[in-house]
């Protein structure tokens, strides 16, 4: 395949300043029963849908979906997509919460990017066309619109048939949780957040800290536990740009999983952190994913632009749903070669010298990267 301007420029930086796997967990991670008989299904979970005014002015000519193309095949392959959604779709609403003509395009004004995102609807489209399942709306840039933002991107997402999880809209009375049924699974997801930037002035959010949805989470997810076959917790956490969890992501995480959840997968400090593997009191084998960093941004730093499809292998089995591997597709993301190169770019094996690939392998073991479809998360039992 014909490289990119940007991917040469990463390997010949990485060559000059980066030494083979520096810093790079060398072990596998596996999990005992990864090869035990019983319906399997694979989860597809991404970071940050973070677009910044370039990714949307090329997304109004070419569609959202150009932006992540090479990952489509990955997405569509896998039983459940997830991503979390930073940003409200929030059709003719400008940035004080208000109702207004819609412009139909990227315009400044009504869809706009950072301090305050505003997404065009056709983004929700693109992700049902795209293959995503499930997104997030729990996180730090949901009231960027009000609340009247959080009631749009939720109509919006209904429409386009995308499920949501982690707001409601104003006055609801609705389950903190989603239930996805798959080849006979029901696996539940929750999300939450650390904070927001703006005021959640009708009640809409869960949060993952403060002592009353603590509880909820928590309460939840034991009363979830004898009902469904995974949990999946989505917290949107942690300090942005560092690539280690603190202590509370720590605390929080191991908590939700001795109540029973599965995973964890974090979002928000928009570079990868670690992934790793945690045995409960009752001796279940579950896995943390501190951060996914973005998923799609313009942010321009290696360790921004470095980012994966985490592939999570469920098995229900005659003694219960196990986990059995863990893979992951890396990408790195093309965004300074010019508004219409703007894309993610898979990395290949012969990539591992790869600034961006280093930058991975610090999160998660290379020996868990997969290059090329089908996706298989316990290739040890083949």
């Amino acid at each position: 395949m014909r490289q990119s301007m940007g991917v040469c420029f990463i390997r010949l930086f990485s060559l000059l300043i980066i030494s083979p796997l520096a810093n790079a967990q060398l072990n596998p991670i596996q999990f005992p029963q990864s090869c035990a008989k019983g319906q399997s299904i694979v989860i597809a979970a991404m970071g940050d849908i973070l677009l910044h005014h370039p990714l949307q002015v090329k997304a109004s000519t070419h569609g959202f979906e150009s932006l992540w193309k090479a990952a489509t095949p990955y997405i569509k392959q896998a039983d459940i997509a997830y991503a979390n959604l930073e940003g409200p779709i929030a059709i003719g609403i400008n940035n004080a919460g208000h109702q207004v003509s819609d412009p139909y395009r990227f315009d400044y004004s009504i869809y706009t990017d950072y301090p305050a995102f505003n997404y065009h609807p056709r983004l929700a489209q693109d992700l049902k066309n795209s293959g995503f399942t499930i997104v997030s709306t729990a996180n730090n840039h949901a009231f960027d619109r009000r609340a009247i933002g959080v009631d749009k991107t939720i109509d919006i997402l209904d429409n386009a048939h995308v499920m949501h999880v982690g707001t409601h809209k104003s006055g609801a009375k609705t389950p903190i949780y989603k239930i996805i049924e798959k080849n006979g699974l029901k696996i539940a997801w929750i999300a939450c957040t650390e904070s927001t930037n703006n005021p959640d002035a009708e009640n809409q959010m869960l949060y993952c800290y403060k002592n009353k949805d603590k509880t909820k989470i928590l309460s939840t997810i034991g009363t979830l536990k004898n009902a469904v076959d995974a949990i999946i917790v989505a917290p949107h956490w942690g300090l942005e740009y560092q690539e280690r969890a603190n202590s509370t992501q720590r605390a929080f995480a191991h908590q939700v999983l001795e109540k029973g959840a599965t995973a964890v997968i974090g979002s928000h400090p928009h570079v990868l952190q670690e992934v790793e593997t945690y045995t409960t009191q009752d001796n279940r084998s579950t896995l943390i994913s501190y951060s996914l960093g973005n998923f799609v941004s313009f942010q321009g730093s290696t360790r921004t632009r470095s980012t994966v499809i985490l592939l999570l292998g469920l098995t229900k089995t005659s003694q219960g749903t196990i986990i059995n591997g863990v893979r992951y597709v890396p990408m790195v993301m093309i965004n300074r070669n010019g508004t219409n190169q703007i894309h993610l770019e898979p990395l290949t094996a012969q990539d591992q010298h790869l600034a961006a690939f280093q930058t991975i392998s610090r999160a998660i073991p290379a020996a868990n990267a997969l290059f090329s479809l089908p996706i298989v998360t316990n290739p040890e039992c083949q």
